[in-house]
């Protein structure tokens, strides 16, 4: 009834905190996207709706103040009291269901105004191993506690990560009215405030919505995502995008280093971008509420969350929405000032946000139309590229004195194929080294396994090496075999299935979770191409511009250390 169902099937998933800096450190507040190589990206309404199955199209989630003097509650207690039926209290000692031999005493937070709610408190008071001995009253009030909760720990957490403001509680008393309400984009627009907020040099930690963050890094870049158990499509049983992503579906999380995170989104092709991965398939196995806002996906609105507005831009993303990007973008509006809810614990959030919230009512009027992707609209994209690259921040790493000299795979993929290099060189020094061939046979059947295991793994399509080849390879292996593959051949790289980032461009990328498909090999010009070692060398050694450091670079050591003023 309340549109969270979706929600409580996601897993917890190990956040990948080297890959989330990188992202951070390429986040624009001026523009609310991501400044890549390959133009800008942005989570936006839609992926909100796919990937969380939240609803967002509604009233803008925001209320009246209703605690004070001459209001309807005098205090925070007192609202908890009627909405929750209790309060923390200072002297009671709470008892962790989980373990009985942890105990805590809780309080109110924010000092003498009382205005949060510890979340820990609400996990050990209003857990049950069951509901049903309950009267209708008392579950009502554990159903408040829950959404509390899980704003407070997934959906809108604060830096804090253990409070939630007690701010949404009033917007509970009537469930039914709280169903029709943007949660969704009051979650886009807390993390994209957050995102403004962490790209601060001073700022150490994020918050809001990090698991939509990954998991949308996951669905549209190849950089940092998981190798899944299966790489056809997971059927969703009516549940949204990001249940794919849950635990049990995750074989492997590569753990990049924030350098490496940082020269693959440097080095970012457009083969490794999927502009469009919610695939017709996709749509069709979600349930409604994921698509109950669909006619507002493209609207360029401002995105209300009590204290916080933030405005949706999706006219500068619309590549991801199957159209061409465009030079004719509009700015933020001029007058827009990030505030929040500091020093305004008086203030009426509808009154004071009255032109925002008028604009969001208004939102289908704000509806981004844009021209289709064909054939013959690459060289409008080339256009676009040049106009973005002439004034975006793109590169983070500074100039480099030397050639790099360590190689940093860019995909699953290439990891996989960087094993294999490692694991053949272990095998084949011995025998260098000692001149002793009498376990030749032994490392070629381990090479062969070696290959067997790349290609199952990263799934190679080749039509030249069948069964009869492989019982050859690892069974009647002799002299004349091992003499016959001494000699190195030349091997035309357009023909191999080894992933787009080891050589030039290839177009935009494929679905992730679709079956691979053979693509067609373009004609050779010339017999007498550059060897593949050449090529290799020369796409990892070309010269890139570099971003200069800016003041919302975090963790930069080219910006100066200013010492702290004397009070």
């Amino acid at each position: 009834m309340l549109g969270l169902d979706c929600v409580s099937q996601l897993q917890y998933i190990r956040m990948d905190h080297n890959l989330l800096t990188a992202l951070v450190e390429r986040w624009s507040p001026q523009t609310n996207s991501f400044h890549l190589p390959v133009g800008e990206m942005s989570i936006t309404l839609q992926d909100v709706a796919l990937i969380l199955g939240l609803h967002i199209d509604g009233p803008a989630l925001v209320g009246h103040n209703v605690v004070g003097a001459g209001r309807r509650w005098l205090s925070w207690p007192d609202c908890c009291d009627d909405l929750l039926g209790q309060h923390p209290q200072r002297d009671v000692v709470h008892v962790d269901p989980f373990n009985p031999r942890v105990s805590s005493k809780f309080r109110m937070g924010q000092a003498q105004a009382q205005t949060c709610l510890p979340l820990r408190w609400l996990r050990w008071t209003f857990y049950r191993d069951s509901y049903l001995d309950m009267n209708e009253l008392d579950f009502w009030r554990h159903l408040r506690a829950y959404i509390l909760f899980l704003m407070g720990t997934y959906l809108l957490p604060d830096t804090s990560g253990c409070e939630i403001h007690l701010r949404f509680l009033p917007l509970l008393e009537d469930l039914g009215l709280f169903s029709t309400y943007s949660l969704g984009g009051a979650v886009l627009a807390h993390l994209y405030r957050e995102l403004a907020e962490a790209t601060k040099p001073k700022r150490a930690n994020i918050a809001g919505c990090i698991h939509l963050l990954q998991i949308w890094c996951w669905e549209r870049l190849h950089v940092g995502r998981p190798t899944l158990h299966v790489p056809q499509q997971v059927s969703l049983d009516g549940l949204s995008v990001g249940y794919r992503w849950n635990q049990q579906f995750i074989r492997q999380l590569p753990a990049g280093s924030l350098s490496s995170y940082r020269d693959e989104l440097d080095g970012l092709l457009d083969s490794q971008v999927t502009w469009e991965p919610y695939t017709t398939e996709i749509m069709s196995q979600v349930p409604d509420i994921c698509l109950s806002g669909r006619i507002i996906w493209l609207a360029r609105v401002p995105l209300v969350a009590w204290t916080r507005v933030e405005w949706h831009l999706p006219d500068r993303v619309l590549r991801q929405f199957g159209f061409v990007p465009t030079i004719d973008v509009h700015p933020m509006e001029p007058k827009f000032v990030r505030v929040d809810g500091r020093g305004k614990s008086d203030t009426d959030g509808l009154v004071y946000y009255l032109h925002y919230i008028g604009l969001w009512e208004d939102r289908t009027a704000h509806i981004i139309e844009g021209r289709p992707l064909g054939d013959d609209t690459k060289n409008l994209i080339q256009h676009y590229l040049q106009w973005f690259r002439s004034w975006a921040t793109l590169y983070m790493l500074r100039p480099t004195s030397t050639p790099p000299t360590t190689y940093y795979p860019r995909s699953p993929s290439e990891r996989y194929l960087r094993q294999y290099l490692l694991d053949t060189q272990r095998a084949v020094h011995p025998l260098l080294s000692s001149n002793d061939f009498s376990n030749a046979e032994n490392v070629i059947r381990r090479i062969g396994e070696l290959a067997l295991d790349v290609c199952r793994e990263i799934h190679i399509h080749d039509d030249h090496f069948t069964e009869e080849v492989h019982t050859r390879f690892t069974e009647d292996v002799h002299v004349g075999f091992i003499e016959s593959i001494s000699t190195p051949v030349l091997v035309d790289p357009y023909s191999m299935g080894a992933g787009p980032s080891s050589f030039e461009d290839s177009g935009p990328g494929h679905d992730y979770f679709s079956y691979p498909t053979q693509q067609p090999s373009p004609a050779r010009v010339e017999d007498d191409i550059l060897p593949v070692t050449v090529q290799v060398e020369q796409h990892l050694l070309r010269d890139r511009p570099v971003r200069p450091p800016q003041h919302y670079t975090p963790g930069s050591d080219a910006l100066p250390h200013r010492g702290r003023r004397r009070r």
